[in-house]
């Protein structure tokens, strides 16, 4: 028992990954490219086009009749870097060398595609095709976090089938079933001195005769690799009402949805240690968390409107990760501790023009993660301020093109994430991490 929990400690697994997400936790919020010009201000209350319905599908009867299908998407350029990198064993204080990871962020896109159609007078149907989780880190091998992250990548998918049904000129509600995939990815090197001397059933000298000597040496790193993946559903529902000309007032739920992932872990020992680190099945359970949303939406006069919105996201479901080995080495067990958050945005539109509108908007978004020690280079999270830009032109009757432009800026924060376990490391440094998003959709009516 005492080396299994000592082998399963220094494998330094974490949780489903993000750089510095675009929402909070690993949330992505980028669904529409009309809503991103304001921050996503407002999104409950409005149908500005299709893709309003991923916020409140009870926008769906507040579009204009026909078919409507939108594909758009973001490209999402971050940046996270960890600076006054220090790591070390745990026990006994050794310092762990290497390099300070670089910048964990790359360019990831984020696509999306939504369709409508009209059921009747009063109902109207609707579907959307999302990334609502996800992207990825990647630290530099050989970096001093390196038994605690190398790369992390989460990528979901999610089919959202919708209905709303208008039942006057002042009301409206909607909801409909997400089904949603999800794979996750997750490296990281391995200490393999440290896990030789940890181990009890070897004799005292028998780590330094097999070359193991040195703790945090790079030359003689193990490594792992755990893949897995899982289809579940969840649900959403919305209402619009509208109780005087001008105001919109919208409210929508969307239920969190219970993943058990299930794949393989696979590790590439130094040859000492090939007897232990033995490939394996494993599983996970990760409850994406429910959200809730209230919105309003006040046109002002003809050409202007504003937009306010705040955001509930139930992330305290994320207490920790399990990792549930079935070759007999057990559980791992990563402790994260989030915390509820909320996104508090605003924003406004000025209609230039029959053609133009012109949109802005500005954001508060909490991060869940409550201190530095749950703050892993996995997920290096953080508060975050946006300010976005955007327009919507309309080339004619049928077509519309949307685009927008985000800034991100991102508290910088501290971590000293201790890995669990028996045989553990320390890593200790400051992130500083910044987001650029640009968004574009084309919105096609007939």
């Amino acid at each position: 028992m005492i080396k299994r929990f000592c082998f399963l400690s220094i494998l330094g697994i974490s949780s489903s990954a993000a750089t510095t997400g675009h929402a909070a936790g690993f949330a992505l919020i980028e669904q529409s490219a009309s809503g991103f010009g304001n921050a996503y201000a407002g999104m409950a209350a409005r149908a500005d086009d299709a893709s309003v319905q991923f916020f409140n599908p009870a926008s769906l009867s507040w579009l204009p009749p026909g078919r409507q299908i939108i594909v758009g998407g973001s490209a999402i350029l971050p940046s996270a870097k960890l600076r006054n990198v220090n790591s070390t064993h745990r026990s006994t204080g050794t310092p762990i060398p290497g390099n300070d990871g670089g910048d964990a962020a790359s360019l990831e896109l984020v696509p999306n595609f939504y369709f409508a159609n009209d059921l009747g007078d009063n109902l109207k149907f609707g579907l959307g095709v999302t990334v609502p989780y996800g992207l990825t880190s990647d630290y530099d091998s050989g970096w001093k976090g390196r038994y605690q992250a190398l790369k992390s990548e989460v990528m979901t998918l999610d089919i959202n089938p919708a209905f709303s049904f208008k039942a006057n000129e002042k009301l409206s509600i909607g909801g409909g079933i997400s089904v949603q995939y999800i794979r996750a990815e997750l490296t990281n090197a391995l200490d393999s001195s440290a896990l030789c001397q940890a181990n009890p059933a070897l004799p005292a000298g028998t780590c330094n005769a097999l070359g193991l000597g040195q703790i945090g040496n790079p030359a003689v790193d193990s490594y792992s690799k755990m893949q897995g993946d899982d289809i579940s559903w969840g649900f959403n529902l919305g209402v619009i009402f509208k109780p005087w000309d001008g105001t919109t007032l919208g409210a929508s739920y969307r239920s969190h949805i219970k993943h058990k992932l299930e794949g393989k872990a696979k590790f590439r020992p130094v040859a000492p240690l090939a007897a232990t680190l033995r490939n394996s099945d494993i599983s996970t359970s990760l409850s994406l968390p429910e959200t809730a949303s209230f919105s309003i939406a006040q046109r002002l006069n003809d050409r202007v409107e504003l937009l306010a919105d705040v955001t509930w996201t139930n992330w305290s479901r994320f207490q920790e990760l399990r990792i549930h080995f079935d070759n007999g080495l057990g559980d791992n067990v990563t402790t994260t501790k989030w915390n509820d958050s909320y996104r508090f945005s605003l924003g406004g539109n000025y209609r230039y023009s029959d053609r133009l509108t012109l949109r802005a908007g500005v954001a508060y978004d909490q991060t869940p993660v409550p201190d530095a020690a749950h703050r892993t280079p996995r997920i290096p999270d953080a508060d975050r301020t946006w300010f976005a830009v955007g327009a919507s032109w309309k080339l004619d009757a049928a077509n519309t093109l949307d685009f927008g432009y985000a800034y991100l800026r991102l508290k910088d924060t501290s971590t000293r994430h201790v890995s669990e376990g028996a045989v553990s490391h320390v890593l200790e440094g400051d992130f500083t991490s910044k987001v650029n998003i640009l968004s574009a959709q084309w919105v096609y009516s007939f």
